[in-house]
């Protein structure tokens, strides 16, 4: 059986009184696209904020291919996240929005400049890497925002309900032959597995050659 990327094992999140997330239990498979359907308030965002590194469970376990990743910090998880609200830098360029985690990463200024290259173009915005997000329509932004989760090649995409929009959903690549030319991945044998959360109003299409599955959230 192919290992997980991700597991979820009873995991609890509770603010106050109110319990978000109530043992959950959850395993993606390598280049699975999973969507979390459910109403405001079930404990969708809260879920993916958790295996982000942004919330800490109350209790469970969390691991990354096969590795625990309880004690590690955001940035240390091989973790790309689009946010509902994009989180773009406002004062600057396009360019720089996407190779900030790069240079967090402390890649060679000569391979930020390719891999940026590369990701603005497979979001089809190779002419926008000098503009502000100002300047850009919403779907460019999303796009931009999509471009910098993917460009370090995560293991994994995190991606919140705005994501659902279907610009963004054509511009996510379905198997490692559109990722690894475009993003420099050396391993072309990858995929990137993908869950992403959203309302009962939004559906996410993807592609008849992944693998993919809406797994509903109710209410505690």
């Amino acid at each position: 059986m192919e290992k997980a990327v991700l597991e979820l094992a009873g995991v609890r999140k509770r603010y106050d009184s109110l319990v978000a997330v109530d043992d959950l239990h959850l395993s993606l498979r390598t280049g699975e696209f999973l969507t979390l359907l459910g109403p405001s308030g079930s404990g969708k965002t809260t879920t993916l904020m958790i295996v982000a590194g942004l919330q800490e469970p109350d209790a469970g376990t969390i691991t990354l291919n096969g590795a625990s990743v309880a004690r590690q910090p955001p940035y240390r998880r091989d973790i790309g996240m689009v946010f509902q609200s994009y989180a773009l830098f406002p004062h600057m360029t396009v360019r720089r929005n996407v190779a900030f985690p790069l240079e967090m990463r402390g890649t060679p200024a000569s391979e930020i400049a390719r891999l940026v290259d590369d990701a603005l173009a497979l979001v089809k915005l190779p002419d926008h890497g000098e503009r502000l997000p100002k300047q850009l329509s919403g779907g460019q932004q999303q796009r931009v925002a999509l471009a910098r989760a993917m460009v370090y090649r995560p293991a994994l995409l995190l991606m919140a309900c705005s994501t659902s929009h279907p610009e963004a959903g054509r511009m996510l690549p379905t198997d490692s032959s559109a990722v690894t030319p475009r993003i420099g991945s050396a391993s072309s044998g990858t995929k990137i597995t993908r869950p992403a959360v959203t309302s009962p109003m939004k559906a996410i299409s993807t592609s008849p050659n992944e693998y993919s599955s809406t797994r509903p959230f109710a209410s505690s």
